[in-house]
């Protein structure tokens, strides 16, 4: 298993310090925030040259770009929107693939309100569906995330399987099925076939599922349950720390690394 971290962590940051932060603080992955305005300049308006020396610096720096975060949803009530949701989604697996990246992040979406949650799930299973043989084809995966109305690990694989169509995965956010009331070995079981790539950030959860953001360590999710059951199974994807308006990040990454690097080797050893 690896390291990744998300660049919610440091919006802010340059590529180059970006990568340099990697190196320094002993990550395996960066994933790049796409649709954030974020300074690193990763975006569908990157020229073909643009890309591939993105590509140059993480590659001469032994850092992969774990995946490509976006901010496409399609539990949308309007047809036209969906269909120019799944159109720039397939523009991002093309970012991607000019990236080297092999995995997208999606969100099925919050369900809008006057539509039943199965029809919401039909119009993100039927735009997974458009999208994922186009991202195959360039060698990406397009990824669901346990997120918004899709937080319960349940849903959002059976989701993904309605798509039936390869190019599809999950992004398995360890918080949200945790939040929302499931066990960490429940979550697991329900995305362990379609998990590509996850999503790590400590947390102090109320009992209406709200939360309070904490270091890794310090809150109330057993991320050490979930890398125990990620290594053995066999899981060789990343594990990315994502963090919105935390903590400055050269505070911030140090500390995730040690820990997460702490629990893998745990697990490691117990396997």
């Amino acid at each position: 298993m690896k390291i990744s971290f998300m660049t919610w962590a440091c919006p802010d940051w340059t590529i180059d310090q970006i990568v340099d932060a990697a190196v320094r603080y002993g990550y395996d992955g960066v994933e790049p925030r796409v649709e954030a305005d974020q300074r690193h300049g990763i975006e569908l308006e990157s020229t073909p040259a643009e890309r591939q020396a993105a590509r140059r610096k993480f590659e001469d720096a032994g850092v992969a770009i774990s995946c490509l975060a976006t901010s496409r949803t399609y539990a949308l009530a309007d047809a036209a929107e969906r269909e120019a949701s799944i159109a720039r989604t397939i523009e991002y697996a093309h970012l991607a693939a000019d990236l080297g990246c092999p995995y997208l992040r999606v969100f099925g979406g919050p369900t809008p309100e006057g539509m039943t949650a199965a029809d919401a799930q039909r119009h993100v299973a039927d735009s997974l569906a458009s999208i994922g043989p186009a991202a195959a084809s360039l060698g990406v995966t397009a990824c669901l995330e346990t997120h918004d109305s899709y937080c319960d690990a349940d849903w959002c694989a059976s989701t993904v399987r309605l798509a039936a169509t390869p190019g599809l995965g999950i992004v398995w956010d360890i918080m949200h099925p945790f939040r929302v009331g499931q066990s960490i070995e429940h979550a697991f079981e329900a995305v362990k076939g379609l998990v590509r790539h996850c999503h790590a950030h400590d947390a102090i959860v109320g009992p209406s599922g709200e939360f309070d953001m904490r270091l890794m360590g310090e809150g109330l999710i057993p991320h050490d349950e979930a890398i125990a059951l990620l290594v053995r199974a066999g899981f060789e994807g990343h594990i990315s720390g994502e963090y919105i308006d935390f903590l400055p990040a050269d505070d911030l990454l140090p500390h995730e690394a040690e820990v997460l690097r702490a629990y893998i080797t745990v697990a490691q050893s117990a396997s």
